[in-house]
């Protein structure tokens, strides 16, 4: 192996260490960027919400 081939995969293994060090250390803000919702799951949840609205009432006026 030559030798910048070996400085360049030793190099990339310091970085995968680190980054799942930081990982293991750090795992509350990966619980804060769960919570912060892209606009496409807020409007998914809105629709869900309201189909299953609809389908209550449905049901109510069957009961009727």
């Amino acid at each position: 192996m030559s030798r910048s081939r070996s400085f360049n995969r030793f190099h990339r293994y310091l970085a995968r260490q680190k980054r799942r060090g930081l990982r293991a250390v750090l795992p509350q803000f990966q619980d804060a960027r769960e919570h912060q919702e892209s606009p496409a799951d807020t409007a998914h949840r809105y629709r869900r919400r309201l189909s299953l609205r609809e389908m209550e009432l449905d049901l109510m006026e069957a009961e009727a």
